[in-house]
């Protein structure tokens, strides 16, 4: 693996660069997959719509919808973790967002950010007891994106990490 750079400005350009590489990334994507820890010791890998975030809301803060009952829900609330995998085709790119989950079921929250295509899993609506989110803060990005990470393209990814103080940090690049 690769080192940060040891330039402190060096250093902030290029978490930028991947910050931005993977924003860019992500926003081309539709579906992602979610994979949590599966009570066996195993990984539950599923596709799931990540949900737009909304003006002034913290950066790296993804929410998805799901059911209460659901087995996501169940991984989630027995490991606090979760994977969202996105693939952009096109150009053979990828962002991995890794980092812990929590559900989350404040109906406010749930009336300000609802869709109505999502009546067809939840016909209650916004208030159906059924429906909740699932809150991810992003602690590690792992992403290959091309013109942006390591050459040869597709032989490692760059990864970065988030600090206690919110700050990001190469890990490998």
């Amino acid at each position: 693996m690769a080192e940060a750079p040891a330039d402190p400005a060096i250093a902030s350009t290029r978490v930028a660069r991947l910050l931005t590489a993977a924003r860019e990334t992500i926003a081309e994507v539709t579906y992602c997959w979610a994979a949590t820890p599966s009570e066996d010791g195993g990984v539950n890998v599923r596709l799931v719509g990540p949900i737009p975030g909304v003006p002034g809301e913290e950066d790296w803060t993804v929410w998805i919808v799901t059911g209460r009952r659901s087995r996501k829900a169940a991984d989630i609330r027995r490991a606090g973790r979760l994977t969202l995998g996105y693939q952009h085709h096109p150009d053979h790119a990828y962002v991995a967002l890794i980092g812990s989950a929590a559900l989350f079921d404040d109906r406010n929250e749930i009336h300000r950010r609802w869709r109505e295509r999502w009546r067809l899993y939840f016909p209650g609506g916004p208030d159906d007891p059924d429906m909740i989110f699932v809150r991810m803060n992003v602690g590690r990005i792992e992403l290959c994106v091309p013109g942006v990470s390591p050459e040869p393209f597709g032989s490692r990814p760059s990864v970065i990490e988030r600090g206690e103080d919110r700050s990001w940090t190469i890990v490998s690049d």
